[in-house]
């Protein structure tokens, strides 16, 4: 019995502290900045940099929504750079390419010119 006991003891002290550590992983921030966004005819596309660093900056990620549903689509991959077009809006330099997953179809698009919104620390 006294050993049942103290099985069961670890088994919830182990559930408590991994509980902790879950919630304290998910009260970091991340070590970049929102920066923007722009929109299409179906998705909606927010910006994010890292500005630690003397531009043009890379973009640290883009987090990609479907219009209709608000929906989080999961990333493939991007690439671009960014740059100040004056002190609180960013323009793409050149063309960010992100591609992305809108159900089980792979959407790859072009993205060119300023972002709206401004910069959310």
């Amino acid at each position: 019995m006294t050993k049942r006991a103290l099985n069961l003891l670890l088994i919830v002290i182990l559930a408590l502290s991994s509980f902790t550590s879950i919630a304290k992983a998910s009260n970091e921030k991340p070590p970049f900045t929102e920066i923007g966004y722009q929109t299409d005819g179906n998705y909606y596309y927010t910006f994010y940099v890292d500005l630690s660093k003397n531009g043009p900056n890379a973009i640290a990620y883009i987090q990609v929504q479907k219009n209709s549903t608000g929906e989080i689509l999961k990333l493939d991959n991007f690439s671009g750079k960014v740059m100040l077009l004056n002190p609180v809006q960013f323009s793409i330099k050149d063309k960010a390419t992100v591609s992305f997953f809108d159900g089980n179809k792979l959407v790859s698009k072009d993205l060119k010119g300023a972002l709206e919104g401004s910069v959310k620390p």
